[in-house]
């Protein structure tokens, strides 16, 4: 599969804070229709603590998965996973003292491959697969007190989106952990001509949620539709950092009808629905086996029938 895209788009907005705490990869201006491996980061610990996290981060991952040829998403996986083990020590080393040692920051990441695209990501900023017709066919699912309350019955999706402690996150990237926290991996083949794949931190989607979806497919330019997006933010008192980069696929080649077919049973409907069920077990016919069963039943009773007749 050979996926080719436009010349992506970025942008990174202070919204209410006193300053910048997400970074992006590659920084503003680096990005081009070459580009494979997209990043956002969400700094959390305060003033400057959340800044040095995500800019760590952002800086050795994407150095260390850039470096990797062009390959499969398995391959990508194993490079992802070895940068995180030396993202992990590098925060370390920056945490020296007990100023900054609640810092840490969330990660989005996608990569283009071979056979596919690979998302992973730790916190709550998030991917999201566009499909134009159809409107969002994936999106990550954020590692989130208030998803876990969701996912358990405790909360609704209606109630999720107002209860009071929805930013509390409970996986980022963060030094001296015993246990570190790790990504989710999710793998797409199902990717067609003019999708679009939109990384973004919380800040983005704090005020605009609802209504993401029909921005990013206006009929626009690319950079035209992002800016209008970073003004609908602007507009509507956004509080937090607001960043993302925003990509369309303009061509795919050599993709195969197995892993597209695949794809759409599993890979997608598992985010996008995660209550969905297999409808084909549930219609299957019921006759053959209650059939069988009688049979059964039948035939121990011949044998038991049989054997008393053998004992008197």
């Amino acid at each position: 599969m050979r996926i080719t895209i436009a010349s992506p788009c970025c942008y990174a907005a202070v919204g209410k804070k006193e300053n910048q705490e997400d970074s992006l990869f590659p920084l503003k201006g680096n990005a081009t229709a070459d580009t494979r491996v997209f990043m956002v980061c969400d700094g959390m610990g305060g003033h400057e603590n959340g800044e040095v996290a995500s800019a760590c981060v952002a800086e050795t991952m994407g150095r260390l998965t850039a470096q990797q040829p062009l390959g499969t998403t398995s391959e990508m996986q194993n490079a992802f996973e070895k940068a995180l083990q030396e993202t992990y020590q590098q925060l370390d080393l920056l945490d020296k003292s007990d100023s900054i040692r609640k810092m840490g920051t969330t990660l989005t990441f996608l990569a283009l491959c071979t056979d596919g695209v690979l998302v992973a990501h730790i916190g709550d900023s998030r991917v999201y697969q566009v499909r134009p017709e159809q409107g969002v066919v994936f999106q990550t699912r954020d590692h989130s007190l208030v998803n876990d309350l969701v996912a358990i019955g405790e909360l609704t999706e209606e109630q999720a989106k107002t209860y009071p402690h929805r930013n509390i996150i409970t996986r980022a990237i963060q030094p001296h952990q015993e246990l570190p926290a790790k990504a989710t991996f999710k793998v797409l083949t199902d990717v067609r001509k003019g999708d679009l794949f939109f990384l973004c931190s919380d800040g983005v989607i704090e005020k605009l949620e609802d209504d993401l979806c029909q921005i990013l497919t206006e009929k626009l330019p690319l950079e035209k539709r992002l800016e209008k997006l970073k003004q609908e933010a602007l507009q509507r008192d956004t509080r937090d950092n607001n960043s993302a980069y925003l990509i369309e696929v303009t061509e795919v080649s050599g993709a195969s009808m197995k892993s597209e077919i695949q794809s759409d049973s599993t890979t997608q409907q598992d985010e996008t629905n995660p209550k969905a069920v297999d409808t084909d077990k549930k219609s299957r016919p019921n006759w053959l086996r209650w059939f069988f069963l009688l049979l059964t039943i039948l035939a121990l009773a011949l044998a038991a029938f049989f054997m008393m007749k053998v004992k008197g």
